[in-house]
């Protein structure tokens, strides 16, 4: 009975004896790059290990607890295999925005071995914070600055793509809503402004016929109404004889007035009374003019 026993205390020793080597072989260790920290600085926390290459190790991730810090980014070391063991090493970049003097962390790596799982935490570390401003006390004087200083003015960018962006969308906006109103007001006062401008040097032109029934200024008369009734029209009157004008369905009240200023103009005859004729072109310019005006109106 006695030897069984023994026996049994062997067994039992060896195995621990077991487990001691192999957790020797297992080593976990991290700690603070810097000695001091400023609230929101980015400082870094390092953890490495080494283990046997049969078992696999976790390190933390960024679902992990930093508490009191939060994890901002890490860098991640490929793992090195030298004989029987495998080293891993992580620097993880973080933040504190805690008001304590000094801020502990330690982090935990886990061991994968088949269905089982074991946890090692680094041994805790400790980091200061720095204080950029010393505490303020009833007795603390605020130093009053009044000088002017003077900052750099800089673009807002952001604000004028928006006011662009939502003066395109206006624009697009009333087009759809007011777009034919608006091309017909166009038409309309380009239409209004040409025929003005005809109007007042054409009759400043017959005023002057009034005075000396010319020739030749009763051709460049002519000439001048064509080219206006050709582009009131959209026909090549400034091409066209007289007759080639009578053909057009709208243009039979011209026969009197042409015949006449053909007369002048051709035969080089003084007819004291041509202006009247260019009158009766006026009144059907005008005429024609009023035309176009009502169709554009209609939307023709």
């Amino acid at each position: 009975m006695q030897e069984g026993l023994g026996k049994y205390l062997l067994i039992i020793g060896f195995l621990l004896c077991s487990l001691h080597s192999r957790a020797q072989e297992i080593s976990v260790k991290g700690g603070f790059v810097e000695d001091s920290l400023l609230i929101g600085q980015d400082i870094s926390f390092w953890i490495s290990s080494s283990y046997p290459t049969e078992l696999e190790m976790i390190f933390p991730d960024s679902l992990s607890s930093f508490a009191p810090f939060e994890f901002s980014s890490k860098a991640y070391f490929p793992t090195e295999v030298q004989g029987k063991l495998a080293f891993d090493s992580t620097v993880y970049t973080i933040q504190s925005f805690e008001i304590d003097k000094v801020q502990y962390l330690k982090l935990a790596a886990v061991i994968l071995n088949g269905t089982d799982s074991t946890i090692i935490e680094t041994q805790l570390d400790s980091i200061f914070l720095t204080e950029l401003a010393p505490i303020v006390s009833d007795s603390t004087k605020l130093k009053t600055n009044l000088d002017y200083q003077v900052v750099n003015t800089q673009f807002n960018y952001p604000l004028f793509y928006y006011i662009i962006g939502g003066f395109i969308v206006l624009i697009i906006v009333l087009l759809l809503i007011f777009g034919k109103r608006i091309i017909k007001w166009i038409k309309l006062r380009r239409l209004r402004s040409r025929y003005d401008q005809f109007s007042e040097l054409f009759n400043s032109y017959v005023n002057k016929l009034k005075v000396d029934p010319d020739p030749d200024l009763a051709e460049k008369v002519l000439v001048f109404w064509k080219n206006y009734q050709q582009q009131l029209d959209k026909i090549p009157f400034s091409v066209l004889t007289t007759k080639e004008i009578l053909l057009q369905d709208f243009a039979q009240e011209l026969e009197k007035p042409l015949m006449a200023i053909d007369r002048v103009v051709y035969g080089k005859r003084v007819q004291e009374n041509v202006f009247q004729d260019f009158e009766q072109l006026d009144d059907f310019t005008q005429h024609r003019y009023s035309k176009k005006v009502e169709e554009i109106k209609d939307g023709k």
